[in-house]
């Protein structure tokens, strides 16, 4: 990452010198410019942070998932009543 800093000196009142507003000016332009690199590099260790994360998180869902179609293939009678009893009790706070 670069930070740009400029040192000039002042403007003296010539013709061919810059103006102070033009320094400004540069300097509003570095400064949007080395905001947006760091924007960038906060982006991109965010994701990469997250992203391990987000994987983990999806490997465990889909290993519980898995658990819990096994569990119904193995008592299908039972998960279908406890289907119906949430359901049920669903109904019931929702009538409310």
């Amino acid at each position: 990452m670069q930070f740009s800093s400029t040192n000039r000196a002042p403007d003296t009142g010539t013709p061919g010198s810059r103006s102070a507003a033009a320094d400004v000016g540069d300097n509003i332009q570095a400064l949007r410019e080395d905001i947006a690199s760091l924007a960038e590099s906060v982006k991109r260790l965010a994701a990469e942070q997250l992203g391990s994360s987000v994987e983990d998180v999806q490997d465990k869902a889909k290993e519980k998932v898995s658990d819990i179609e096994a569990a119904i293939r193995r008592n299908p009678t039972q998960a279908a009543l406890i289907a119906a009893g949430i359901g049920f009790v669903f109904g019931l706070i929702l009538s409310r």
